[in-house]
């Protein structure tokens, strides 16, 4: 998976629960020709991707970025323990980016956590990801009771009414993300969740985005098929379900004297002006780099973003 903005130390999982399903790691790797490392649990090239340099000496991923870890497998699964340790020892050499953990294995985050964790890490944000009812109750009281800085919830793919109050009356959780399935997937997203979850989230004043319809959502007792995973971001976009009340303050130091960074010596997330002005995530995102894989480009600060108006569903 070819993301500047996740860190992947090792590739490969084994399906968890029904939110599984329809996993985009599994379709991505079918994409790429490669489905039998889908479930070959294995370290990959990158695992050392925070700590690589330039030819000046300057650490390619810059003060302030935020990864997301293990995108394309499970932060605390079991086949990747004898690799954990070291890669909290790269978090720790890192205390410059801000790093987030996303998992279904809750029940395993506490014995998965480093040896030095106290409190947690000031650049660590710790998230589950429920997918109905049943997940929510199962995994929020691992989530409820582990100290951490930062706490978040991914209702993804979301396949089922969830009720959140528990997690948001809590004052734990900065942000909850909700996207229905796509991907291949065929299971329905109604309005009337996201919406549920979005009015607790404003009640609480909890940041939440309403990212992707999904393939098929459900709004007003009619059916939509939307098949491109664009057009899903967008029409949640234009919903108007998202809510962004503050920015959550990460405490990041420097890695040679461990100073305190001032907002000066951080990376500026910008955007692109045609890709990101319609995106739930972008208040939440680290932005984007130069990568080249875009053709038409306009790099531009958060606040400079234009949205569109435009009806939705």
């Amino acid at each position: 998976m070819s993301d500047t903005k996740s860190w992947n130390p090792w590739h490969g999982c084994r399906k968890y629960s029904e939110g599984c399903a329809n996993c985009y790691m599994y379709m991505l790797d079918r994409l790429h020709k490669v489905p039998e490392l889908s479930d070959m649990i294995a370290r990959t090239k990158g695992f050392y991707r925070p700590l690589e340099c330039n030819k000046k000496g300057q650490y390619k991923v810059p003060a302030g970025y935020m990864l997301r870890v293990n995108m394309t497998s499970d932060t605390f699964l079991e086949e990747a323990d004898k690799w954990r340790d070291e890669m909290w020892s790269i978090i720790r050499s890192r205390p410059d980016v801000r790093f987030y953990l996303l998992t279904k294995r809750a029940s395993r985050m506490a014995v998965g956590l480093p040896t030095d964790w106290g409190e947690g890490y000031e650049n660590v944000m710790l998230n589950i990801t429920c997918e109905n009812q049943r997940t929510f109750d199962e995994r929020w009281p691992f989530l409820r009771d582990i100290p951490a800085k930062h706490k978040g919830i991914n209702l993804s793919p979301l396949i089922g009414r969830v009720d959140v109050e528990p997690a948001v009356a809590s004052g734990q959780i900065e942000h909850i993300d909700l996207s229905g399935e796509g991907f291949g997937g065929s299971r329905r997203c109604h309005y009337e969740w996201v919406k549920q979850v979005s009015d607790l989230c404003a009640r609480y004043r909890v940041n939440f985005a309403f990212d992707a319809t999904g393939t098929f959502f459900v709004k007003d007792g009619r059916t939509y098929h939307i098949e491109l995973q664009s057009t899903q971001s967008r029409q949640a976009f234009r919903s108007g379900l998202s809510h962004y009340f503050y920015r959550p303050e990460y405490k990041l130091y420097d890695p040679v004297d461990h100073h305190r960074l001032g907002p000066e010596e951080l990376y500026t997330p910008m955007f692109n002006r045609y890709r990101c002005n319609e995106c739930a995530l972008a208040f939440a995102c680290t932005g984007c780099q130069s990568c080249g894989k875009c053709q038409q480009v306009a790099l531009v600060e958060l606040e400079q973003l234009v949205s569109v108006d435009g009806k939705g569903l």
